[in-house]
């Protein structure tokens, strides 16, 4: 073999090596792919059944979402994306067509206010349902009896007797 063609065989066994090295790290940014979308899929729909259980709707900072600051973002509890231009003029963008960066950096912020405010939630809920509990507790201290017992039988009521004539 010719020393031209011997370094034309390695030359053309560099690219097939390289070539198979391509499409190694294709197949590798495809399976990464195919896992993002999973992921983000089964976040998502575990989210959306806790948002929204909780029905709480959460400001979000347009920077999170690399967006101008005069943009409005709400959060809802269906995990869409209401944006608010300055126009007025609403987007819907739902919470599954974000960016990675995007999922993160709405994650990180959301996920500490919504806990936040479903401790005040709950805590609300607490207040309430001891004072519920307090008031059942004083009023099942009243006599057992019917109604009318208590009526007859109380003293402080007078009961004529009416007369037919």
């Amino acid at each position: 073999m010719a020393p031209d063609e011997k370094a034309n065989d390695d030359n053309l066994a560099a690219a097939v090596k390289a070539m198979e090295s391509l499409v190694d790290e294709a197949v590798q940014v495809y399976e990464l792919d195919k896992e993002k979308v999973n992921v983000i899929d089964d976040l998502y729909n575990s989210l959306k059944i806790i948002t929204g259980y909780l029905s709480f709707s959460v400001d979000l900072h347009p920077q999170l979402l690399n967006l101008p600051e005069n943009v409005r973002v709400i959060l809802t509890p269906s995990l869409d994306l209401v944006l608010i231009r300055p126009n007025f003029k609403s987007e819907t963008k739902r919470f599954d067509q974000l960016t990675l960066d995007e999922t993160a950096n709405v994650l990180k912020y959301a996920i500490p206010a919504v806990i936040s405010m479903a401790t005040a939630d709950r805590e609300i809920k607490n207040r309430k349902i001891a004072f519920l509990r307090d008031g059942a507790k004083k009023l099942k201290r009243l006599p057992t009896s019917s109604i009318d017992d208590m009526i007859s039988t109380d003293t402080s009521v007078n009961i004529e007797k009416v007369e037919n004539k």
